[in-house]
């Protein structure tokens, strides 16, 4: 438990440090208006450090979908498959890469939109499906954990969690690119830390237990 507690905690935290500091080294790059994605695009300089980034958060979703079952037992499977499902997006999101355009132009060479055609396709379902998991498994860990005593903080959260995260991928999906990056950056913000606070309080809450049996 203790193992998958600091993988949970840890990848979020690898994840949010390596598109902040990576896109503070490119000279040019507006966070407010281009994404993270960017970041690990073909021809994008250190685009491999984003996507080892990117791995580490897919490890802590697999540590939190664990650390679901394991505590939550069967009310856990559905947060645990979501989590699962922001893993496998994430890894699709990694290997499929998508391309620098005019928007990233200024440190990074834009390409043409027929370049790499088939990776773009599927570096948008893989990105679309951590999008779409990620909310729902908010939903379903606030209606699981609000009916476990010691646990209703979490619900608490997930709902708070929500409430900043769905007005940011509103904005994303369809303002355009005004402030599009800044969407993007505060969604995956508050959903990766909200990961983190999960597995952290869903470890914690096996040593509380584990402190009550003893005494």
């Amino acid at each position: 438990m203790r193992q998958l507690r600091v993988l949970a905690v840890a990848g979020p935290v690898l994840f949010t440090l390596t598109w902040m500091l990576l896109g503070w080294s490119h000279v040019g790059y507006r966070p407010d208006r281009e994404t993270i994605s960017s970041l690990s695009a073909h021809g994008a300089p250190g685009w491999p450090v984003m996507v080892a980034g990117q791995v580490s958060l897919v490890v802590a979703f697999l540590a939190v979908a664990i650390l679901c079952v394991r505590v939550l037992g069967r009310p856990g499977i559905g947060p645990a498959v979501l989590f699962g499902v922001a893993a496998a997006g994430t890894v699709q999101a990694s290997v499929f890469r998508t391309i620098c355009t005019q928007v990233d132009a200024g440190w990074c060479t834009p390409m043409t939109r027929s370049a790499f055609p088939h990776q773009q396709w599927a570096h948008g379902i893989g990105t679309a499906m951590p999008f779409v998991a990620l909310p729902l498994a908010c939903l379903v860990v606030a209606w699981v954990t609000w009916r476990v005593d010691g646990l209703r903080d979490v619900a608490a959260v997930a709902l708070a969690v929500l409430v900043v995260a769905l007005p940011s991928v509103w904005w994303f999906l369809t303002q355009g690119t005004g402030w599009h990056g800044l969407s993007e950056k505060v969604f995956l913000t508050a959903l990766a830390a909200f990961t983190g606070y999960l597995g952290f309080r869903l470890g914690g809450y096996v040593r509380e237990q584990e402190g009550v049996g003893r005494s």
